[in-house]
């Protein structure tokens, strides 16, 4: 059942289910879709574990206008949901470019209180140059729709995979182009500032666990090689190849991301 709260002034949308003694786990989408990204992960993910998913402000089944936003709300609404919930220690997963306001909560709380954070096919590396026109073609009235469409095609790899397509139609195609332009400016921004997801995970004072799991870009041995560098550099990254089809494996093969996401909170139980 979706369920509401006021938080910071706006409705946040967000649901919970599953087993409330086990350790929590906070599920963050990306941007312009909701956390119907997470429906085929609960099966494998409620038995053990008290699970929490939240829409972003602006995301939950209003659709009234609301001030611009960036990625510091993000962080502000997702712990005073939290706070709310009175949930004190608390394994993240996000997907995507909700990386961003992962790696801000973080450093916030530090290790004490986010036990892990499990990242899945979010661009670790400065953003390619289409994707970095992407992002700039979909804040553009005229050139919105297409630059859309050629993000969703790069997503979905030629899969058939139902459930992917699905969520393109219900989940992704039900924002505007005011939400998906406000998206890629945040996104642009965030990368003109920390250059890659990884650039920012070494500014965090006190990381904790850190796994990225990704299928795309497929085919690309070199984007492989950054990670095992990244995880020698950095004994609390690790990360896992799914060898996946599409950009969205929590709705392609869940079964392998709950496998991911046991495997961490495991090795993360003291």
């Amino acid at each position: 059942m979706l369920l509401t709260k006021t938080i910071n002034g706006v409705e946040i949308c967000y649901d919970e289910c599953g087993n409330a003694d086990g350790p929590a786990l906070v599920l963050l989408s990306g941007w312009a879709h909701d956390l119907r990204l997470y429906d085929p992960l609960l099966p494998h993910l409620t038995p053990n574990h008290w699970v929490i998913r939240l829409c972003w402000r602006g995301h939950g089944p209003s659709r009234d206008e609301i001030d611009d936003f960036g990625v510091e709300e993000q962080i502000n609404d997702t712990l005073a949901l939290l706070d709310s919930l009175e949930v004190e220690q608390f394994y993240l997963v996000s997907h995507s470019h909700g990386g961003w306001p992962a790696l801000g909560i973080v450093d916030r709380l530090g290790a004490s209180r986010v036990l892990g954070l499990l990242m899945i096919d979010q661009i670790m590396t400065p953003p390619p140059a289409g994707f970095a026109a992407g992002l700039q073609a979909m804040q553009e009235k005229a050139t919105w729709k297409a630059a859309r469409q050629d993000l969703f095609n790069d997503w979905l790899a030629h899969s058939n995979n139902n459930a992917v397509r699905d969520h393109f139609l219900y989940s992704f195609g039900s924002y505007g182009r005011k939400m998906w332009a406000l998206s890629c400016r945040v996104i642009a921004d965030a990368y003109g500032e920390y250059e890659s997801p990884m650039g920012r995970m070494e500014m965090l004072r006190d990381p904790c666990p850190i796994r990225h799991v990704f299928s795309h870009p497929l085919n690309k041995p070199e984007y492989r090689e950054l990670h095992e560098e990244f995880s020698r550099k950095h004994g609390w990254f690790s990360y896992s190849d799914l060898k996946g089809e599409t950009h969205f494996p929590s709705l392609e093969i869940p079964e392998r991301v709950a496998e991911e996401i046991e495997d961490l909170v495991r090795v993360t139980v003291f």
